[in-house]
């Protein structure tokens, strides 16, 4: 059994735009950039030490797995490109008013759950099994200890779905879960048992109380 620490990058470019990000690589927003320090500032009050850190290659994780990492004195950040975002098709780049205006039927679907994948799209399938592949092999090339894993939000509400907990809002920057994820036993048929832990608390901004 392996305790990760699965989190969403910091607010990028696309974020505050409100635009359909996928494999586009965006940068964080400076305001991201401070998320990303007061979370490792916050693990490391809390006494948490990691045996790896490993992020999407996409630059807005990486960077906050970076920003993680200097702060928590932890070990090197090892990207892992398996652990990107969803590959988005036809809806990368488009803002939420533009998908809502072309593909309004299939907007709705997917709002209700009802659809796989954006058009063009990975579907949540692909996205999980490529996601818990990447954790096997994290585990494999990682002595024991607890992992943070710096990934996107297609990727830990998959995660949480595949649980028993689903996500029903939006995950916010910096947001994410515990998991213990069961290596060490018989796979199920899609790959390891996943268990949901504790969710983190909202990010408190610096200079106020909790």
């Amino acid at each position: 059994m392996r305790r990760v620490l699965i989190i969403r990058h910091g607010e990028s470019e696309w974020n505050r735009e409100g635009r359909w990000q996928g494999w586009e690589d965006i940068a964080l927003t400076a305001a991201g950039e401070e998320q990303a320090r007061l979370r490792g500032a916050e693990l490391h009050a809390g006494g948490h030490r990691f045996a790896a850190i490993c992020t999407s290659d996409l630059v807005r994780a990486a960077r906050t797995a970076e920003l993680i990492g200097e702060v928590l004195g932890g070990p090197p950040v090892r990207a892992e490109p398996a652990l990107r975002e969803r590959f988005g098709g036809d809806w990368q780049g488009k803002s939420r008013e533009e998908i809502i205006e072309r593909w309004p039927d299939e907007r709705a679907a997917w709002r209700r759950g009802e659809l796989e994948a954006p058009p063009g799209g990975e579907a949540d399938a692909t996205v999980l099994e490529r996601v818990l592949s990447a954790l096997v092999t994290i585990d494999e090339a990682t002595p024991p200890g607890p992992v943070l894993v710096v990934t996107h939000h297609g990727v830990v509400r998959l995660l949480s779905n595949r649980s028993g907990v689903p996500i029903t809002e939006a995950i916010p920057n910096l947001g994410g879960r515990w998991f213990d994820i069961a290596f060490d036993v018989p796979f199920d048929v899609d790959g390891p048992v996943v268990r949901a832990g504790a969710a983190l608390a909202p990010l408190v901004p610096a200079g106020r109380g909790r």
